[in-house]
């Protein structure tokens, strides 16, 4: 069960509250790229999800909103400590690229299931 994906520009850890996370620039909606195209940019997902299983498969892809192409993101394994709370992961996206301007959706696949997407408009 999914409990929050959000898509940001930075995430750190919060030391003063142990096990949060700071999200800066969260809600990422919209990059302007002043980088030719095909441009490779750096962003990070947050996500957190409930799970019945010990262990599940996530995986990301980008999928361009015109064609429906999808770009898959190699596979993560998860590891559910307690499987009766939430389990938080953050995701970098290192050197992303996008093979031009336009709409793109950021989706979550979990053992090989569409869970949800994020709207992503480059510019």
């Amino acid at each position: 069960m999914l409990k929050a994906f959000v898509l940001c520009n930075n995430i750190t850890d919060n030391p003063p509250n142990q096990g949060h996370k700071d999200l800066q620039g969260a809600g990422l909606s919209r990059i302007e790229s002043a980088d030719p195209f095909p441009a490779k940019l750096s962003f990070w997902v947050f996500v957190q999800l409930s799970d019945q299983k010990e262990i599940g498969e996530a995986r990301l892809a980008l999928m361009r909103a015109d064609s429906g192409r999808r770009y898959f993101f190699r596979p993560i394994n998860i590891r559910h400590e307690d499987i009766a709370q939430a389990t938080i992961f953050c995701i970098r996206l290192y050197d992303c690229t996008f093979p031009e301007r336009g709409v793109y959706f950021l989706e979550l696949w979990y053992d090989d299931v569409s869970v949800v997407d994020q709207r992503l408009e480059l510019s």
